[in-house]
């Protein structure tokens, strides 16, 4: 049961880490490894959501922002 639970974690987090580099590589037009608020814009729910997760209120969205999400 524990290596189940182990497997199910490492699953999640891989899967998670491919998801916001997925958005990244998505929404990064000037291709830096972070996400403005411009070019969050076109994604609705992330523009939405953009101050509450840009935490160190710099202007953009990092790998480790996003992952907090």
């Amino acid at each position: 049961m524990k290596k189940l639970i182990l497997l199910s974690t490492l699953i999640f987090s891989a899967t998670s880490v491919m998801a916001q580099e997925d958005k990244i590589a998505s929404l990064d037009v000037d291709m830096d490894g972070r996400i403005s608020v411009e070019e969050a814009v076109s994604d609705a729910e992330l523009s939405a959501k953009f101050s509450q997760l840009d935490t160190n209120k710099d202007g953009y969205l990092s790998p480790s922002e996003l992952a907090e999400h």
